[in-house]
């Protein structure tokens, strides 16, 4: 009777991960994200769990905050509706701005006076959003992303130079719709599917924001097993544009289902984020996902992986010349620790290409030179 009892699915999952991050510039960061899995009575059925009600905190020593509240209840009106909802505060001392557009090389570090490519930010973000299953693997979603921002501009700094859309903060108010394929066998680990989606966004006064944008984004994720499920090759490529209003702070967040920034451990990686931003983006992720070994310890069951990666991103920039391919990106190497098939934690490092301008001084002629990312997060970027 006791190792019946042992085989009864637990109704409560719990699981906590440390968050680490170093850039060169930005020095480390370090938090930590915590989540609770309700399975109901008889385990999680076809969803990964019943409810997730998740919270992070984190910081680093560059001078930046991230802390957000996530509830995530995926089987609603007997399993076709998802709902979820994400609160955040974020606080940036010095985040980055180098201006719009994809051909924007940068002073060395040694060499940049204070505060040329920074800004301050003060933003809450609540995100609210709906997935409705239609039929078989299609999807409608929607929901409603309202962001507040106060700038702090500092003097003699690239963004004062500019005055982008933005800069004096104000609230963004955005509603977001669109369709969904997802024929994934696995949504934390996938071997095989996809999923696939088409977006709009748009802001308005109406809704209460106070600048007017739209903008369109198609994504797609792919998963093939290569010879056994063990061996996954994985993409993502997705175009995002925006057109209007967007203010500069929020050029960097893709549309569609996830929150996707252009830079730092989602998209882009190698890179920090803020690095590159404009009104029409290209980005790309390949990864091999091998799942080297499971092990279980005590009634907790683990996957590890080993995922080499590449990625990029390709910003388009209306008025500016730069007619080469000229992505930007890295390429690195990941492990990814899936607990429960509920949870999975990730550390990956990478090694970004930036872009200097010449020691003579010449915007003319661009050295380049390889930086490192280190990301210690939760779940997989795509």
């Amino acid at each position: 009777m006791a190792d019946e009892a042992d085989e009864e699915p637990r109704k409560v999952e719990r699981a906590i991960v440390p968050l680490i991050n170093f850039t060169t510039d930005r020095g480390f960061g370090y938090g930590a994200y915590g989540a609770l899995f309700f399975m109901g009575p008889d385990g999680p059925g076809d969803a990964p769990y019943k409810l997730q009600v998740g919270a992070q905190l984190y910081r680093t020593t560059g001078g930046y905050q991230d802390h957000k509240l996530v509830l995530d209840v995926p089987s609603l009106a007997d399993g076709r509706l998802r709902a979820d909802l994400h609160v955040g505060w974020e606080r940036w001392d010095q985040a980055y701005y180098f201006g719009q557009g994809n051909a924007l090389p940068r002073l060395r570090p040694d060499e940049t006076p204070k505060n040329l490519y920074a800004f301050g930010l003060n933003s809450v973000r609540v995100v609210s959003k709906l997935r409705y299953r239609m039929v078989e693997n299609w999807y409608a979603f929607g929901g409603q992303l309202a962001r507040t921002a106060d700038i702090d501009v500092y003097p003699n700094s690239r963004l004062a130079q500019d005055q982008p859309h933005g800069v004096s903060g104000g609230l963004l108010s955005q509603a977001f719709a669109g369709f969904m394929y997802d024929s994934r066998d696995h949504e934390l680990a996938p071997t095989s599917g996809l999923w696939s989606e088409f977006s709009y966004r748009t802001a308005q006064p109406w809704l209460g924001s106070s600048w007017t944008m739209w903008g369109l984004n198609l994504t797609e994720r792919g998963y093939w097993s290569l010879g056994t499920p063990r061996l996954v090759l994985a993409h993502r490529h997705g175009v995002d544009l925006q057109r209007g209003e967007t203010p500069f702070f929020h050029q960097i967040v893709m549309g569609g289902s996830q929150w996707v920034d252009i830079g730092g451990p989602l998209a882009m990686r190698g890179l920090s984020i803020g690095r590159y931003r404009g009104e029409l983006t290209f980005y790309g992720d390949a990864e091999l996902r091998w799942e080297a070994t499971g092990f279980a310890i005590g009634r907790a069951n683990f996957r590890m992986f080993a995922v080499p990666f590449v990625s990029a991103a390709r910003i388009v920039q209306p008025g500016e010349k730069d007619p080469r391919l000229h992505p930007h990106g890295g390429a690195g190497l990941g492990l990814r620790l899936l607990y429960n098939e509920v949870f999975q934690a990730r550390f990956d490092v990478a090694a970004g290409r930036e872009e200097y301008v010449a020691r003579n001084g010449s915007i003319d002629e661009v050295e380049r030179g390889w930086v490192p990312g280190v990301y210690l997060a939760f779940n997989t970027p795509y």
